[in-house]
């Protein structure tokens, strides 16, 4: 099985244009941006997805000749800031940058302002969170085989922690019950950040999240799968889950860049030209790699990735749905 290292990072982003009407909307101008562009992200500062999105503003800024602004519109899980974006003017000023939660999830959740699938266009996967799932030593379980053992001889008895009922590490951990048939009591907190110290306390059992990786490193958790495709060079020894008996498992983090239906497919050839220098820069590959992040290897189009992330918000309906996954009213 091949490991993911900083040399075989290769980025390809697969982007496409998005033709629609607008009233009023004028066609993309030749000397587009020629004013600042604003890159919303729909969190609080301080989020896992501030390190991609501040290192594209930044080239982006410099390749392209205008600034690219980070704007934070944190709220409601992440969806104040989608449908911002969404209702904007499409002129290619106005850009999303975000996990798939408010994309693919909380549709499935709670009833929203914003159609995801006919509101905006994905333009981009600008790339993955690398993640883990680790366990309190405690356990004494050294791979998946051993956890699964152990979970099924004591059902409901360990517990999983998450950044809140119906995140994804919520949907890994309901994916996991599923495909082992196991029982595991889900603990959701406020965040990861909060989560973290009862993990390491042993107050709670488990937790999917790239959080996991320096504390396993410090041998204070015990790291028992790679969630990703290929195994981490940092931890080399570590399987994947799809290595270890879930050839299906496939519950990423991926960061997307996104516009509102409309934008002209001039601006959205411009930004696809600009995105794709950014991602085949080797500097840039490796300090996204250094901090958790994985740029894609597989070039997509606007088919392939729009294809993919309404593919992806049917399975997770269909996990939310058989895992009784509710947020309270």
């Amino acid at each position: 099985m091949p490991v993911i290292s900083r040399r075989n990072l290769v980025a390809a982003l697969g982007l496409g244009a998005a033709v629609g009407g607008y009233p009023g909307q004028t066609r993309a101008q030749s000397g587009y941006p020629n004013r600042p562009v604003r890159i919303i992200v729909p969190y609080a500062p301080g989020a896992g997805t501030d390190f991609i999105v501040r290192a594209a503003a930044e080239r982006l800024s410099r390749q392209m000749g205008q600034q690219f602004v980070v704007e934070h519109r944190g709220g409601a899980a992440g969806t104040v800031g989608t449908e911002t974006v969404a209702r904007s003017a499409p002129d290619g000023y106005s850009i999303l940058m975000t996990p798939q939660a408010p994309i693919q999830l909380l549709p499935h959740l709670r009833k929203l302002s914003y159609d995801p699938l006919t509101d905006l266009v994905v333009i981009g996967r600008m790339g993955e969170s690398i993640s883990g799932f680790a366990v309190h030593p405690s356990l004494g379980v050294k791979n998946m085989a051993e956890f699964v053992a152990l979970a099924k001889s004591n059902p409901g008895k360990f517990t999983y922690a998450t950044a809140g009922v119906g995140s994804v590490n919520h949907l890994r951990a309901e994916t996991l019950k599923l495909m082992a048939n196991i029982d595991l009591l889900h603990v959701p907190y406020k965040g990861v950040g909060e989560a973290l110290p009862d993990l390491l306390a042993g107050n709670v059992q488990c937790m999917f999240d790239s959080n996991v990786f320096p504390h396993a490193k410090a041998g204070k958790l015990s790291l028992l799968a790679i969630l990703a495709d290929e195994r981490y060079s940092e931890f080399p020894d570590v399987g994947t889950m799809k290595e270890q008996g879930f050839p299906n498992y496939d519950v990423p983090v991926w960061f997307g860049a996104y516009v509102p239906a409309g934008v002209p497919p001039q601006i959205v050839e411009t930004l696809h030209r600009e995105i794709g220098t950014m991602h085949s820069d080797e500097e840039f590959q490796a300090k996204q790699f250094a901090g958790g992040i994985r740029i894609y290897r597989d070039a997509m189009s606007l088919t392939q990735m729009r294809d993919r992330v309404k593919a992806q918000s049917m399975y997770f309906a269909d996990l939310i749905q058989r895992a009784n996954i509710r947020l309270d009213a």
